[in-house]
């Protein structure tokens, strides 16, 4: 069984395998789907099981199982062409999770000092989740998702988004990273 330090990282960005389907998917499937999803982190999850594995010790009801599919419904609303959208969410939702579990198993100091970001996850946040990001963006691309960005705005979005992961914004970090990862993509496609 997977350790629950690393099951609901892991879960986030496994989630996130669903962008790819929104090049494929009608833009109100999608919609339909993330309210969905809204709907399991707000009602089903809680009356599961699956809360008691997920929610870390000590965390508020309004967590990061309840932001998640929130901040999925804001991109998937939000952000157009959905290869747009699909980039936002694979930056935040893998470069989260990769900062995650290489963070806390890659020995380093802490980010300017920082209680949670260290010198291996931060990087991995943005390498990884410009990785995620591009290619993601191009499969949806490819798919009829419409118009990606380019490596170097991927590039920008996951550092934007591992930048505000350093912030402390309440409740947790799924809403403010996914929120700067599509803010720069936004801007970057308002401005081609």
């Amino acid at each position: 069984m997977i350790p629950a330090a690393e099951f609901r990282p892991l879960l986030h960005a496994g989630t996130a395998l669903v962008a790819l389907g929104l090049g494929v998917f009608p833009y109100w499937l999608s919609v339909v789907g993330a309210v969905l999803g809204v709907v399991a982190g707000w009602i089903v999850i809680p009356m599961s099981p699956l809360e008691a594995r997920l929610r870390r010790p000590d965390e508020p009801w309004l967590n990061g199982l309840r932001t998640y599919p929130v901040a999925v419904l804001l991109l998937v609303l939000f952000l157009r062409p959905a290869t747009l959208a699909a980039t936002a969410w694979m930056v935040w939702a893998v470069g989260d999770a990769a900062a995650s579990i290489l963070g806390r198993h890659v020995r380093a100091p802490s980010l300017l000092g920082h209680r949670k970001a260290t010198w291996s996850g931060t990087p991995a946040f943005v390498v990884l989740g410009t990785l995620a990001g591009f290619g993601a963006g191009r499969l949806v691309e490819a798919t009829g998702g419409g118009a990606g960005a380019s490596l170097p705005v991927v590039a920008l979005a996951a550092l934007a988004a591992a930048l505000v992961d350093l912030v402390r914004i309440p409740p947790d970090d799924n809403l403010p990273n996914a929120l700067a990862a599509g803010a720069v993509l936004y801007a970057a496609a308002a401005l081609a």
